[in-house]
């Protein structure tokens, strides 16, 4: 019988076939700093690593190494002539524009010496560095992979940036300019996949979801430790969010939430825990009923986690983002209370998303208290429910995935 064309089979027999891929991702951003789109970056090339592929992550002049990086995938930064440059939250800059110049020369010089043929762009501004290199180096040959990891002008709108009509008209321009170049195009959500495909006029991008970025094994974890409660056989349930504090992350929904739920004598503790600080503005009569953990270390994530009862995304479902940090709530079991949308509906499935979405912030409250009122029975068969769906995404297949189109976009070139 022959070998459908989307088939697991067909694609281990043209893997077998090639050689294993030299890529260059590209990453306009301080990698690493362990927030979102960093573990998006890392846990895709570990995972394509894994599989043999060689590759070189270029970034900025900023940045941690990440843990247990994979023997196959080299970091290399552009020079720090911006050395005061030492933002590492998430949201623009305009100071970015000058550290994608010097990050242009910077993949150009690589391409020529390293020779890669994939160069995989995440974020507009990856994907933009990718075309022009690849115009400038037109006798390779190179495959233009684009990463899209949310909306540009949305994201710049929410960190407050492009209040000006016009200067909002340019960059809206820019953002629909960006999205047609690529050969090959990935969106971090169902509703970013639209909104590609609305630029690019053609139905050509795919989905390439998140997965959990939690290790399996925490087993040095002390599973009551001080962090959330002394006496841990006596507390009320734990509600967490755990994430950044920017704008576009909706705490002020949250917060809402929160005050509903002290005004109703709703029993439970929450829990915020990111960064950064300076970005936080907890509301004073809510102050007494939240615990902030700021810096949140992957350890301590695991901590709260695996001690929380309920988790909390505060994102308006209509935001384009993925949502890696949902994924990490299901991978430990934990119901999931955010509001609808297409990316949410598309990690929760439909059973779970009648259950978890809200409308609005009084739907919000009261999905959080029918879950602290359900018997430990039915707690239960919930979490068993939410772990199947969540072990549905994972690394290993995104790889898959991504290794796949990079071979037909080869073929194809």
């Amino acid at each position: 019988m022959p070998l459908n064309k989307e088939s697991p089979e067909r694609i281990v027999f043209f893997r077998q076939a090639f050689n294993p891929f030299r890529i260059l991702m590209i990453a306009p951003t301080p990698f690493y700093s362990g927030r979102g789109t960093h573990m998006r970056i890392f846990h895709e090339a570990q995972a394509l690593a894994e599989r043999g592929h060689k590759i070189t992550i270029v970034t900025y002049h900023i940045g941690d190494k990440p843990p247990d990086l994979h023997p196959n995938i080299r970091i290399k930064r552009i020079n720090r002539i911006l050395f005061w440059y030492t933002k590492r939250s998430s949201g623009p800059n305009w100071q970015k524009i000058l550290l994608d110049l010097l990050l242009l020369i910077k993949v150009l010089r690589i391409v020529a010496k390293k020779k890669p043929e994939i160069l995989h762009g995440h974020l507009h501004e990856g994907v933009l560095i990718g075309w022009m290199v690849k115009k400038l180096l037109f006798y390779r040959k190179l495959v233009l992979v684009g990463d899209f990891h949310g909306p540009l002008v949305h994201e710049m709108r929410s960190h407050g940036y492009l209040k000006l009509r016009l200067i909002q008209k340019i960059f809206s321009i820019l953002e629909q300019f960006i999205t047609r170049l690529p050969m090959l195009v990935f969106a971090s959500s169902a509703g970013l996949k639209q909104q590609v495909e609305e630029h690019r006029h053609a139905q050509d991008a795919y989905i390439l979801p998140d997965a959990p970025t939690l290790a399996a094994n925490h087993k040095q974890i002390n599973p009551h430790a001080d962090i959330l409660s002394d006496n841990p056989n006596n507390r009320p349930p734990i509600i967490v969010y755990t994430g950044g504090f920017t704008p576009d992350k909706g705490l002020e929904h949250l917060f809402e939430v929160i005050s509903l739920s002290i005004r109703n004598g709703l029993q439970c503790r929450w829990i915020i825990a990111g960064g950064p600080m300076n970005q936080l503005a907890v509301p004073p009569e809510i102050d007494s009923a939240i615990t902030v953990v700021s810096p949140l270390s992957h350890d301590t994530l695991y901590e709260l986690l695996i001690n929380a009862d309920i988790a909390c995304d505060p994102k308006k479902g209509s935001v384009l983002q993925g949502s890696g940090k949902l994924l990490n709530y299901m991978y430990m079991g934990l119901p999931v209370v955010c509001f609808d949308g297409p990316t949410q509906r598309y990690y929760l499935g439909e059973r779970l998303s009648e259950k978890l979405l809200a409308k609005d912030i009084p739907d919000f409250y009261n999905i959080i208290k029918k879950l602290l009122n359900l018997s430990q029975e039915e707690k239960n068969i919930l979490k068993k429910e939410i772990l199947v769906r969540a072990a549905q995404f994972t690394w290993p297949q995104i790889a898959q995935t991504l290794e796949a189109h990079y071979i037909n976009q080869w073929k194809q070139k």
